[in-house]
């Protein structure tokens, strides 16, 4: 990713940031995020499909092992094969989340742990692309 792509999701995650409740940001949950923006401003323009595409993008740079622990510690019932490639661990992730909303719930809303790790935040990453 780029450092426009990037400085563009930071401007994404500010004003996702100021329509929620104002709370110190260690309390801050994903689920109060996304409920406190309307559906119709979570859907996705036309215009905004490019930006969503490069976030997708830049999950493909996260670290096969980074996937694994996400998956792991979250406990989801996927089946990754030793020689499964990061798009296949992705592709048969986001299919899982697709199709299980209650999984989608426990990824946006309730995390395992309250200290920050790299599958925590990827667990944050993959929420807000989700909603």
């Amino acid at each position: 990713m780029k450092s426009y792509d990037f400085a563009k999701q930071l401007t994404l995650m500010a004003k996702i940031l100021k329509n929620g409740p104002n709370v110190e940001l260690d309390e801050i949950e994903i689920s109060t995020l996304t409920s406190s923006i309307s559906s119709s401003s979570m859907e996705v323009k036309q215009s905004e499909v490019p930006k969503a595409l490069s976030v997708l993008v830049g999950l493909n740079n996260v670290k096969k092992s980074q996937w694994l622990n996400l998956i792991n510690e979250y406990e989801f019932p996927i089946e990754i094969r030793q020689r499964d490639a990061n798009r296949d661990i992705i592709g048969k992730l986001l299919k899982y989340l697709s199709e299980n909303q209650e999984a989608r719930d426990r990824l946006s809303g309730k995390k395992l742990k309250k200290t920050t790790s790299s599958s925590s935040e990827l667990a944050d990453a993959l929420s807000i692309l989700l909603t």
